[in-house]
């Protein structure tokens, strides 16, 4: 007999039980009455309902928060573009929010075109409803001017004014004014602008916008690039045109732009200042009683 039928007669018909997981009681958690379940579900009902409450409100804080070009706010246009996500504008000192749309030209920044369409101004208090200069009086030097290749000024109206501080190589201006001074200094020397290059510029529309007010600003010392700048059908009943502190190959501005605070002719509601210096001058500037309001 050999041994592995020995150990088969050893073993014979037994067999080798199977592993089997150990059983787990389960355990069952039950309510006194069906008031506490009750209770327990409008628990988790509430709570749900108050986190989304949360959410909403922190949502809309962040959509409140949030201004898109053109919508009235701060916005950056840096040597990259346009930033188009813009900044909410400090309110006013009386505590209500200001509606200024507020483009800032940091050093070096090129637009091809900036145009502003159909766009309506003013607001009680005012002084500048469109103002082109720089951000603060620390922005000063050489080279601390916005560069205009052309200006364009078509079917505009303000109750008045006023450009200083720029140079104009070409000036061809036929504003119809309440009254004007034309003291701008004629000066041979005065650069033609030519900024034609649209490398690394870019292109920005405001149209039919209604806000308080429009700046431009220069925000550092070298200056920033605009190729053609035009201003059409912009209307403000309170506040002035102001222009400073800009270099300009070619402004037209012709007789379609009303201009007057109802003052009269004899009272200069357009101002061409002597720290105006201009090459070539064509002037055809209206005197005609108008308000602006």
């Amino acid at each position: 007999m050999t041994l592995f039928e020995k150990i088969c007669r050893m073993v014979g018909d037994r067999r080798i039980p199977s592993f089997r997981m150990p059983a787990f009681r389960l355990f069952r958690v039950g309510f006194a009455n069906r008031h506490v379940t009750t209770i327990v579900v409008l628990t988790i009902v509430v709570s749900g309902l108050a986190v989304a409450v949360g959410l909403y409100f922190a949502v809309k804080d962040v959509m409140s928060s949030t201004y898109n070009w053109p919508a009235p706010a701060e916005y950056q246009v840096t040597a990259a573009g346009l930033q188009t996500m813009g900044k909410k504008n400090e309110d006013y000192p009386d505590g209500t929010e200001s509606q200024t749309l507020s483009i800032r030209l940091s050093d070096g920044a090129r637009i091809s075109t900036l145009r502003i369409n159909g766009t309506h101004l003013g607001r009680a208090g005012i002084a500048k409803a469109f103002d082109v200069s720089p951000l603060t009086n620390a922005v000063t030097g050489a080279t601390a001017y916005l560069f205009v290749g052309n200006l364009t000024i078509t079917d505009s109206s303000f109750p008045s004014f006023r450009m200083e501080n720029s140079q104009v190589a070409n000036l061809v201006t036929g504003l119809k004014c309440d009254g004007h001074t034309m003291a701008a200094t004629v000066l041979p020397s005065v650069s033609q602008q030519v900024l034609s290059s649209e490398r690394l510029s870019s292109e920005y529309l405001v149209d039919g916008s209604v806000v308080d007010r429009i700046q431009i600003h220069i925000t550092g010392s070298s200056g920033a690039f605009v190729d053609q700048l035009v201003i059409s059908g912009v209307k403000a009943h309170t506040g002035s045109l102001s222009l400073g502190r800009m270099k300009i190959g070619t402004a037209t501005m012709n007789n379609t732009n009303l201009i007057g605070d109802g003052s009269g002719i004899d009272s200069a509601s357009c101002v061409y200042d002597s720290s105006t210096e201009i090459r070539n001058l064509t002037n055809s500037i209206v005197d005609t009683p108008i308000l602006v309001q």
